[in-house]
């Protein structure tokens, strides 16, 4: 049984939200896809990595999905504030 999804979810999530910095400094609405083009990247790396280990898994891609709409949801989220 596989068990790195949560580090799959947590990669992602801070991936993504360290993304979300240069749409918070100049708000370009085309910076919004930076964050999840670099959560992606990161989780498919992490999977390419894991497949000469415990092999090529797609719940860890959907841990890394998941953890690219946390993210962007709580960008969301303080975006409602200000």
């Amino acid at each position: 049984m596989r068990t790195d999804q949560y580090k799959h979810f947590f990669v992602c999530f801070m991936v993504s939200a360290l993304g979300t910095i240069p749409w918070q400094i100049w708000h370009q609405r085309w910076m919004l896809w930076l964050p999840t083009a670099l959560g992606l990247l990161a989780g498919f790396c992490k999977e390419f990595a894991d497949i000469g280990g415990s092999g090529f898994d797609w719940t860890d891609i959907l841990a890394d999905v998941a953890g690219i709409a946390v993210a962007m949801g709580v960008l969301g989220l303080t975006a409602i504030g200000g």
